[in-house]
């Protein structure tokens, strides 16, 4: 979903969805209905559930950041029933920002780090999926923190002795 297109000072942010067809390697545009993400670039995407997709904040251009709305892109019944939606939040949210990193660690959704668009972050949030109503909670993390940081990678570890452990780089 989403990202820049273009030169460096000559690209346009987009809020095209695409599918990319791992049997035939061949990428698609799809068509959704609901309610779509505004165009976006440096926000984070992560699967959830089989064929379902959560998209959280990013950056719209010239300095400006998206809204802290959480979007759910639903393709259980296929793509040509793309949907879109607003996942109902209630409560605090992790802020906007731009350059952070979300993953699935079931049932948890967890956002690390970014720029909130006045500085680096590297704060720590959760929301269960499984939990209704669902709001986010900032963890409060110990030990070795790493720096704040933005245009990262993170991932889950599901195998061996770093099980559910989130790594970052």
């Amino acid at each position: 979903f989403g990202g820049a297109v273009g030169d460096t000072n000559k690209y346009i942010i987009t809020g095209d969805t695409y599918l990319l067809d791992l049997h035939t390697n061949k990428w698609k545009k799809l068509i959704c209905a609901g309610v779509s993400p505004p165009p976006r670039a440096a926000h984070a995407c992560s699967m959830v559930e089989n064929l379902q997709m959560v998209l959280y904040g990013g950056a719209t251009g010239g300095g400006s950041l998206t809204s802290d709305d959480l979007f759910l892109l639903d393709l259980r019944n296929g793509e040509g029933a793309a949907n879109w939606m607003v996942v109902p939040v209630v409560g605090s949210t992790p802020g906007r920002r731009y350059g952070h990193t979300l993953i699935s660690a079931k049932p948890n959704l967890l956002i690390f780090g970014g720029n909130n668009g006045t500085e680096t972050i590297n704060d720590v949030w959760c929301l269960n999926v499984e939990k209704s109503p669902f709001s986010w909670v900032k963890l409060e993390i110990g030990g070795s923190v790493p720096p704040a940081r933005t245009y990262h990678s993170a991932a889950l570890c599901t195998t061996g002795r770093a099980t559910g452990m989130l790594v970052l780089f």
